[in-house]
């Protein structure tokens, strides 16, 4: 459904496919709108986006209501809004980072989420030698923490960067603490309530996959 002012509507139901593209217009548009630009055609937007095509790029916006000036394209600004408001990023959300190894760390100390609404408030790992110690703004808590700590803070977001072998027992305590989504980096399938929702992101299968073009 379109609003009649060309407001997205939140109960807008919109495609899987449409829904993964939408970080990635977003990420543009930020860039875009950082450089004092105002106007930006549909060409224009996704020229740095391969495999997204002028026509699936306002087919999908097509969805959220009428931004488009014909002549001018999309006003920056005013879409950028649209979409931050969409994926619900004008708010912070608070999310737990499970495993401060290389990846966890990387994530703590190299990467700047707040733009994308994030904040990681906690960081827990069951390596003796990490537990206590500070990455980035935060003191690494032991993992046996993980549903007492994620609860008094009322996380609902978490993202597993553990090995494999641990990680359905992390997923189950994760949540048993109220977790409701979780991004999951260990290359293993995990087995959760239906109300949880995962997002896999197995790294070493994307590697194989690679393998084919080469």
């Amino acid at each position: 459904m379109k609003s009649t002012e060309g407001r997205i509507e939140k109960e807008t139901e919109l495609p899987k496919e449409t829904r993964g593209r939408l970080p990635l217009y977003l990420r543009q548009l930020e860039e875009l709108c950082e450089g004092g630009r105002t106007w930006v055609t549909s060409e224009q937007l996704v020229e740095e986006l391969p495999g997204i095509s002028p026509y699936i790029l306002r087919k999908d916006l097509s969805y959220l209501g009428d931004y488009g000036t014909k002549g001018r394209g999309y006003n920056v600004p005013l879409l950028l809004d649209e979409l931050k408001d969409l994926l619900n990023l004008q708010s912070s959300r608070k999310v737990a980072l499970i495993g401060v190894g290389d990846v966890g760390s990387t994530l703590l100390e190299g990467t700047n989420l707040d733009p994308w609404g994030v904040e990681i408030t906690l960081a827990f790992d069951r390596n003796p030698e990490i537990i206590g110690t500070k990455v980035g703004d935060l003191q690494v808590k032991p993992s046996k923490e993980i549903v007492e700590a994620i609860r008094e803070q009322d996380i609902k977001i978490a993202i597993m960067a553990v090995p494999a072998s641990g990680a359905q027992e992390i997923a189950d305590k994760l949540a048993s603490a109220g977790i409701k989504g979780i991004v999951n980096l260990a290359p293993v399938l995990l087995d959760l309530p239906e109300e949880v929702k995962v997002f896999q992101m197995d790294i070493t299968s994307k590697l194989v996959e690679l393998g084919c073009y080469l």
